[in-house]
């Protein structure tokens, strides 16, 4: 048996939330531990996606029969929070901070880019998707190692805190503070 060198290869994902207002509202975020105004009571249901298909995982999610409920408040959270709505426009604030990140790490912006929806399935998310921008790719650190390369920096919208779950009766309560 000969040894071989092994090459390992690990990435880390860090997230970083933005003094800011949320991303595609005008409420602020910020994280409240006071009695909500009111909750919203939801149920998973699979559909089909742009592709005609159900997603294998969403579907199985919703066998479970769980119950979301979503802890509000009038002045920090609106109907874009409650999937009663349209996104609107990015906030401005936050994707400029994006970008000077992404710029301190030496990456390349990407000059057209698209929001993308990305599926959540555990609940998370009242509309059962997240909104994610890819805004930057091939980045790099210099450390006294060598350079640490940055694949990609993302905006994203967080998902709704969890601040309960009670698994006898299948019921998650989140809160919509900071979705």
């Amino acid at each position: 048996m000969t040894q071989q060198k092994v090459i390992m290869k690990a990435g880390l994902e860090i997230h970083q939330q933005l003094d800011s207002h949320k991303l595609f509202c005008n409420c602020p975020s910020v994280l409240r531990n006071d009695k909500p105004d009111f909750i919203i009571a939801r149920r998973l249901h699979a559909v089909a996606g742009e592709s005609g298909k159900i997603d294998f995982a969403a579907k199985h999610e919703a066998s479970k029969n769980r119950e979301f409920a979503y802890e509000a408040y009038r002045d920090t959270t609106c109907l874009l929070e409650y999937d009663e709505c349209p996104p609107y426009p990015i906030n401005s604030e936050a994707l400029k901070v994006a970008c000077q990140i992404a710029l301190l790490l030496n990456c390349e912006i990407i000059q057209t880019t698209q929001i993308m929806r990305k599926t959540v399935i555990d609940g998370s998310n009242t509309s059962g998707f997240q909104r994610t921008l890819l805004l930057a790719r091939n980045g790099f650190i210099e450390t006294s190692f060598g350079k640490v390369g940055i694949q990609s920096i993302c905006l994203e919208e967080d998902a709704a805190r969890k601040v309960s779950e009670d698994k006898e009766n299948k019921k998650i309560v989140y809160r919509l503070d900071r979705l």
